[in-house]
């Protein structure tokens, strides 16, 4: 038998995606405009497939739409399209998955309100859909229904999607940002929109970057967090109810490796694998995505209830009214309101507690009769010189002009190594912790060799 388990987790407005670790996809919860890709407009409580879709290895959801990105570098979209978010070249709606117009060598994908961000492997930024307020960066305020690059923009190794405003994290630590500034989400002083990317000062070796409703979340190398936009209730964690235009320290939380912004609260991860979160935990219908078993509102991070028992919770996805976490053995839990079952767990009561969603009906356990998982190992190896950040990368084959890409556990690119020549380079491996990784070496617009590597001290 081959364990077929949950490996990234990503939310929408009212609806949630899982990849599997077989590269199919599934989703549930709301589906008015056929963002769960399964060719119908009904909504789901449990996990449905999202049909004619295989070998993917990334997903984003965006208010009413889902992305899905294929390891052949193509995208893939389906839902709302009234504002050309799918990148189809049409503004119709779609309950199957359509491919994105023009892109290939994509490697993250980003979903906003009504906006989608695509990251390619060269670093570049590509983006589709509502454009009031600039959030597709391109220097108009003109919605788009193919993909435009956003010019000026380089070494950008994450994306990030907000209600109508956008980030991107550059290789160097620093953040940009572009589209609705109005609550000071960017945080940079200022509440001037801008319809190109403007430089967050202040504001260095980030590693991790969130954009929920209207608010903007930071994640330093050294595990603190910072926080700025709109912060109505608490979902900036400053103790406060009071917005803000410069990127501020959320006190009290440290060693945190991930933190996703929510419509208006906010979840962290820490290494310990505990998770914290606040901001709305009230709502119409006394959501609770905070996960503390209350129904109050938390303008200071609080500890969620611990309710998988041993083992670490090591991802963290939030939306406007509910939150996903996904544990290091696959199982996903859920929390907040469900009126369109977006829990998934097989009913549409909403929890203030997380309760597992039903992953074996989700991710299943499949006959297998051999371990289909391919591996190029023999064609890489990695060889890293003493306790610093210097490596060498060896090949079986001659490598012109190649980029090697790290992937983490979720199938997110966290780094990336470009112009890359001969059999032999020295590589910088600053940001790798220990821990296991997939890495993909790309040459003339194709996959050359895949594997998986340990890397420990």
């Amino acid at each position: 038998m081959l364990s077929i388990k949950a490996q990234v987790i990503a939310t929408g407005g009212r609806h949630s995606i899982v990849l599997c670790s077989d590269s199919t996809v599934k989703s549930w919860g709301y589906n008015g405009y056929g963002q769960l890709g399964n060719g119908n407009i009904m909504e789901q409580h449990s996990g449905v497939s999202v049909v004619n879709l295989s070998q993917v290895k990334q997903v984003a959801g965006g208010l009413f739409h889902s992305i899905f990105v294929k390891s052949d570098g193509t995208v893939w979209a389906s839902g709302r399209n009234n504002n050309g978010p799918l990148g189809d070249g049409t503004n119709i709606d779609k309950s199957f998955a359509v491919q994105v117009i023009g892109l290939n060598e994509v490697i993250q994908a980003a979903g906003g309100g009504e906006h989608s961000l695509f990251l390619k492997n060269d670093g570049t930024v590509w983006a589709c859909g509502l454009n009031g307020s600039g959030q597709l960066g391109d220097g108009t305020n003109v919605s788009k229904n193919v993909p435009v690059q956003i010019m000026g923009l380089s070494d950008i190794v994450q994306v990030a999607a907000g209600a109508e405003f956008s980030l991107f994290l550059k290789s160097d630590g620093t953040v940009w940002a572009c589209g609705h500034n109005g609550f000071g989400q960017f945080g940079n002083s200022s509440n001037a929109s801008k319809n190109r990317p403007v430089l967050i000062t202040g504001l260095t070796e980030i590693v991790h970057i969130s954009a929920g409703e209207w608010h903007s979340l930071f994640v330093k190398k050294d595990g603190s967090v910072f926080s700025a936009g709109r912060n109505n209730y608490g979902q900036l964690g400053d103790g406060s109810t009071i917005d803000k235009n410069v990127a501020i320290q959320i006190i009290g939380l440290s060693d945190i490796i991930q933190a996703d912004a929510g419509g208006i609260h906010s979840v962290f991860v820490k290494r310990d694998g505990s998770v914290w979160s606040s901001g709305l935990n009230s709502g119409g219908n006394n959501d609770g995505q905070l996960g503390d078993g209350t129904k109050v509102d938390r303008s200071v991070p609080v500890q969620v209830i611990n309710s998988w028992g041993s083992g670490k919770i090591i991802y963290a996805t939030a939306t406007r009214e509910h939150t996903l976490l996904l544990h290091e053995d696959g199982t996903i839990w859920a929390c907040g309101r469900n009126n369109y079952g977006q829990l998934g767990y097989g009913s549409f009561t909403t929890v203030n507690s997380f309760i597992p969603v039903q992953s074996k009906n989700i991710c299943p356990v499949v006959s297998a009769t051999t371990n289909k998982m391919k591996s190029d190992k023999g064609l890489m190896s990695i060889h890293k010189l003493s306790l610093n950040s210097e490596a060498i990368l060896n090949t079986s084959f001659e490598m012109n002009d190649a980029t090697l890409i790290f992937y983490n556990y979720l199938g997110q690119p966290i780094k990336l190594i470009r112009n890359l020549f001969g059999q032999e380079a020295g590589i910088n491996i600053d940001g790798i912790d220990n821990g296991i990784y997939l890495l993909t070496i790309l040459q003339n617009q194709k996959s050359i060799c895949t594997s998986k590597w340990i890397f420990m001290n």
